[in-house]
């Protein structure tokens, strides 16, 4: 496991509203497209925006689910109590890989929103192509009509690459790339863990399923 500082970057509205108008600003090399900058943070937080959703469709089904569970202890049905929860575990499986999606798509944004130069470019924006890639094979599990936006994203993104060494010249350090993404990729785990441990509660022991089960969202 790297070494990561603790994800405290919060992504609010107003933040999205305005990414775009600060990556235009920040920008002072003309050979970057800034216009390809902001359509991929636009296709990045239409992602964010479609996660949003169906965390809210998960959690709700969770907490459905977790009432029968409780339900069921408490008339003894152990049985039925731990197909609910073998449901139950399913969807918080499903709950983590979005709450993950979430976080590394919003750092990704993030990071994007710190380049200011050329030089940035290969520094931020590999890494960050990288991670959206691990990030879509996920969310490619759970929500397969995002498939379409995440490869849009890492056209933008790897376009944008291409452009700014044919200008530039610089060359891709692929390693140090490949390791700044999977420090993404792993702190955004790492978070999505902490979440779901801190804000779902526990299935009771009594209903802890033996068997698993596929579910469909």
């Amino acid at each position: 496991m790297l070494n990561m500082s603790h994800f405290t970057s919060k992504w609010d509205k107003s933040d999205k509203k305005f990414l775009g108008k600060k990556i235009v600003k920040r920008l002072r090399n003309p050979n970057i497209t800034k216009k390809k900058l902001e359509e991929a943070v636009k296709s990045i937080q239409a992602q964010i925006i479609s996660l949003d959703t169906l965390l809210l469709r998960l959690k709700e089904r969770d907490k459905h689910i977790f009432g029968e569970v409780i339900k069921c202890i408490k008339l003894r049905n152990k049985r039925k109590a731990s197909i609910y929860a073998n449901e139950l575990t399913q969807v918080r499986k499903l709950i983590k890989q979005v709450i993950f999606a979430k976080l590394a798509l919003e750092r990704i944004c993030i990071r994007i929103n710190t380049i200011t130069d050329a030089g940035d470019v290969a520094a931020i924006l590999a890494p960050a192509a990288a991670a959206v890639r691990s990030v879509q094979d996920i969310v490619s599990e759970v929500m397969p009509q995002a498939e379409e936006g995440f490869s849009e994203i890492s056209t933008l993104l790897n376009g944008i690459l291409v452009d700014a060494a044919t200008h530039e010249g610089f060359q891709l350090d692929v390693k140090t790339a490949n390791a700044d993404a999977e420090q993404i990729i792993e702190e955004a785990t790492r978070v999505a863990e902490e979440e779901l441990r801190a804000k779902f509660p526990e299935v009771p022991f009594e209903a802890i399923p033996r068997e698993d089960s596929r579910i469909s969202v």
